[in-house]
Formats: C-alpha cells, sequence, structure tokens
C-alpha cells in the first residue's frame, strides 16, 4: 500500500502534483444525495456534452 501511495504522489498534471490521502472509510451502499446537495455539486462540474452522464469534468483549483 505505501508503495502504491508514493508512487501517485509521483504523477503530475499540468506540472502540478496531486494530493494523495488513503481512505479506509467504508461506505454504505445505495446512499443518495437530497435535490438541494446534488444541485449544489452541479455547480462545480462541467457535464461533457453527447456523453452519458457520468463523463463529467472537474475543474481544478490552484492552491
Amino acid at each position: 500500500m505505501e508503495t502504491v501511495l508514493r508512487f501517485a504522489e509521483t504523477l503530475t498534471f499540468k506540472a502540478k502534483n496531486p494530493v494523495v490521502k488513503l481512505i479506509d472509510k467504508v461506505y454504505r451502499n445505495g446512499v443518495k444525495l437530497t435535490r438541494e446537495a446534488m444541485a449544489e455539486l452541479e455547480k462545480q462540474i462541467n457535464r461533457l456534452p453527447h456523453l452519458p452522464k457520468w463523463f463529467v469534468e472537474i475543474p481544478y483549483q490552484l492552491t
């Protein structure tokens, strides 16, 4: 696991390295967002035209 995490930290996108964190929390299946919560998320993503609904662009922010 440690090797995989260190490898992921070395990847780059537009000369930036990702923030890599191990998440060991177990998420429940079947949990859905409310319409209001989904509307907030929709403001942050761009749906790609002519592709199925799960094809989205999530813009990154420089820190």
